[in-house]
């Protein structure tokens, strides 16, 4: 017998459920056609700052008059609402890894080309390895990995330019100040990666900005090692 018939067989008496809801699939292998467009009226609703990609239909920004991040420019795929809040947790603490590299792929179509152009590869905000082996993965990496397939490796991805040598606490209830305080030395560029990224266009990934403090410092980590500019992409924006 062969596979595709066992697996006919096997969806057959368990048929794939929708991750967000546990109603059955239909042609996506992760959500049912509504969560499918839960998500597409998240993008829909959006109306992003070019800058900060801030949503101005919920959130004044004042990026015309004034830029205090270290990046050049945010690009977010949704806000940060319920159902994008569970893909989240997903990603971080119910081992999905291939999720997040199915969203990545999936929205990278979102990204606008001259966000693209000019730029020399793609690398991901590092975990400390004590949190990366209690979880098995970064989720931004494996995010920012299917970004790049669905762009056809157009860009590369640069594994471990950064290390995360600080453990830090949880940035959950802290405010920006605090975040940058609570980052502060918490990532290197290892001497054997600067020659790799000196005078390069990097846009760096993680899964959620908030307050943009984590981008932020990872960006000036960056920066002062050579790295001629940064732009950020992230699943969502708070």
């Amino acid at each position: 017998m062969g596979l595709t018939c066992i697996k006919n067989i096997r969806d057959f008496i368990y048929p794939p459920l929708c991750t967000l809801c546990d109603n059955p699939l239909a042609e996506n292998d992760w959500f049912c056609p509504a969560c499918m467009q839960k998500l597409e009226k998240n993008i829909a609703d959006r109306d992003p700052c070019p800058k900060c990609s801030n949503n101005r239909k919920k959130q004044p920004c004042s990026c015309a008059v004034a830029w205090d991040h270290y990046s050049d420019t945010i690009v977010s795929f949704f806000d940060f609402d319920e159902t994008i809040q569970h893909i989240a947790h997903h990603f971080k603490y119910s081992g999905k890894k291939r999720l997040a590299w199915y969203m990545g792929k999936e929205f990278s179509r979102r990204i606008p080309e001259n966000f693209l152009a000019g730029m020399d590869g793609i690398t991901a905000v590092p975990l400390h390895f004590l949190r990366k082996m209690k979880r098995g993965y970064n989720q931004a990496e494996f995010f920012a990995r299917g970004i790049v397939s669905g762009l056809n490796n157009r860009l590369p991805f640069l594994h471990n330019v950064m290390q995360r040598v600080k453990h830090t606490r949880t940035q959950t209830k802290l405010n920006r100040d605090e975040r940058h305080t609570n980052l502060s030395n918490a990532f290197v560029v290892p001497s054997a990666k600067a020659a790799l990224i000196r005078n390069k266009s990097l846009i760096l990934v993680d899964d959620v900005v908030t307050t943009g403090a984590t981008t932020d410092v990872c960006s000036q980590v960056l920066l002062s090692a050579g790295v001629k500019s940064v732009r950020v992409i992230s699943l969502a924006r708070t």
